[in-house]
């Protein structure tokens, strides 16, 4: 039964990140990751298949469970792909932001747009990896209230992320 569990849920793991990595358009790792799926899943299918009682089904989907559960902590920690983060701020604040930011490497675009009651706004757009926008946010923070959306981004032409 220990057998099953564990290759359910290295089966499961190994389907997330194949979801990742087509949504990145990242496509030899799919390859990779599918075949060796499919030798897993096919001998958990086969050991549970000649097992006899519910205990063993019931294992075999507690691991596809656990499985999802651990590639989704795994996907967080990979953080793979690119984001764009857009942060709203007062426009002297904001030109401070953007000059901060561009100080620590950072690609900074901005633009002037209007908030409420016609206020303007400075709108400064990031584009970077997934696995750095916790140190991009401890910047936000620590320059106080900020307003952002951060979004997924599948493709992109040019720079990207920080200049080292």
């Amino acid at each position: 039964m220990i057998i099953i569990l564990g290759l359910n849920i290295l089966a499961s793991c190994l389907k997330n990140l194949k979801t990742v990595f087509l949504s990145q358009n990242e496509i030899k790792p799919v390859y990779i990751t599918t075949f060796i799926d499919s030798l897993v899943f096919f001998y958990a299918f086969k050991l549970t298949s000649t097992s006899s009682g519910m205990a063993f089904i019931l294992v075999f989907a507690l691991g596809k469970l656990l499985g999802v559960f651990l590639g989704n902590k795994i996907e967080q920690k990979l953080a793979y792909g690119l984001i764009e983060v857009d942060v709203y701020k007062h426009s002297e604040e904001g030109k401070i932001l953007a000059d901060l930011l561009r100080s620590q490497g950072y690609s900074v675009t901005t633009t002037i747009g209007y908030g409420i009651k016609g206020i303007e706004r400075f709108m400064l757009r990031i584009t970077l990896p997934r696995n750095g926008f916790s140190t991009l946010h401890e910047l936000l923070k620590a320059d106080g209230n900020v307003n952002m959306s951060v979004k997924p981004i599948s493709q992109v032409y040019g720079k990207v992320g920080v200049i080292n």
